[in-house]
C-alpha cells in the first residue's frame, strides 16, 4: 500500500494542487475571452472545467504508473490521446447555424486546444502550457479584426437591425429582401444582454440600382423593428 501512503505526501500533494490551479487559471483566462465575445456557448466556466478535467486525466495516468509499477504496464500516453480525440463531441456542440452562416467554429476550437492546455498542465509541461494559452488569447483578442479585413469583400453590404426578441422579424425581412431580389450572404442574430432586444446583422451582394433609404424605409415599417443601421 506505498502507492496509498504516496498520494498524501506534502511533495506530490503540492505538484498536484500546482497543476490543477494552474490548469483553472489557464483554462479560466481563454473562457474569459470567449464570454465577453457576444455571449458563446462555451464561456468562462465551459473552459475551465475541459482544462481541469484535462490536466485530471493526465494526473492519473502519472499516479497510474506509481500505483501498478511492475505489475501493469501502462501507456501514460494513451489517455491523454483519448481526451485530444474525445473533445470532439464537446466542439460539435459549440457550432451553431445561424441562417446562412455557422457560428461557434472559433469556440468549438479554443476548447480543444484548452484540453491540450489541460494535458500539458498534468503532465507538468508548464512551458507549453503557458505559453500556448497567451497565444490563444492573443489570437482570440488581437486577430478577430484582422480576419474581419481580410474577409471583407467590396461588392458586399450590411445592414445592421435591432428588434424585440418576442416579435417574429425574420420571416418579413426575408421577404422584404426577396421582393427586392437581393442575395443574403450571411445572417447573423445576437441577443443583448440584459434586455428584450436582438441584434440582426444581414450582409448582401451590393447592386447598383439599389436603394438603400427604401430598403430601410421598410425594413422600419416592421412590426418589433427598433433600429436599422446602414
Amino acid at each position: 500500500m506505498d502507492w496509498f501512503l504516496f498520494q498524501f505526501d506534502p511533495q506530490f500533494l503540492l505538484t498536484v494542487l500546482a497543476r490543477i490551479l494552474l490548469s483553472c487559471v489557464l483554462g479560466g483566462i481563454i473562457g474569459f475571452e470567449r464570454e465577453q465575445s457576444n455571449n458563446r456557448p462555451a464561456g468562462f466556466r465551459t473552459h475551465i472545467l475541459v482544462c481541469l478535467g484535462s490536466c485530471l486525466v493526465m494526473l492519473i495516468a502519472e499516479f497510474s504508473i506509481i500505483a501498478y509499477s511492475g505489475k501493469v504496464h501502462i501507456d501514460p500516453t494513451r489517455i491523454g490521446a483519448q481526451v485530444v480525440s474525445g473533445i470532439g463531441f464537446l466542439g460539435t456542440g459549440t457550432i451553431i447555424r445561424h441562417g446562412f452562416s455557422v457560428k461557434g467554429i472559433t469556440t468549438a476550437a479554443s476548447v480543444w486546444t484548452v484540453a491540450c492546455v489541460g494535458l500539458a498542465c498534468g503532465v507538468g509541461f508548464y512551458t507549453g502550457a503557458i505559453l500556448v494559452t497567451l497565444l490563444i488569447w492573443i489570437i482570440l483578442m488581437y486577430l478577430k479584426n484582422l480576419e474581419k479585413k481580410l474577409g471583407k469583400h467590396d461588392g458586399y453590404k450590411t445592414i445592421e437591425i435591432e428588434g424585440e426578441k418576442d416579435k417574429q422579424v425574420i420571416h418579413p425581412l426575408g421577404s422584404i429582401f426577396k421582393e427586392l431580389n437581393i442575395e443574403i450572404k450571411s445572417l447573423d442574430i445576437y441577443d443583448i444582454p440584459k434586455s428584450t432586444r436582438q441584434r440582426i446583422i444581414f450582409q448582401f451582394e451590393a447592386n447598383k440600382d439599389l436603394d438603400l433609404t427604401t430598403i430601410s424605409a421598410k425594413i422600419n415599417k416592421i412590426e418589433g423593428i427598433l433600429k436599422v443601421s446602414l
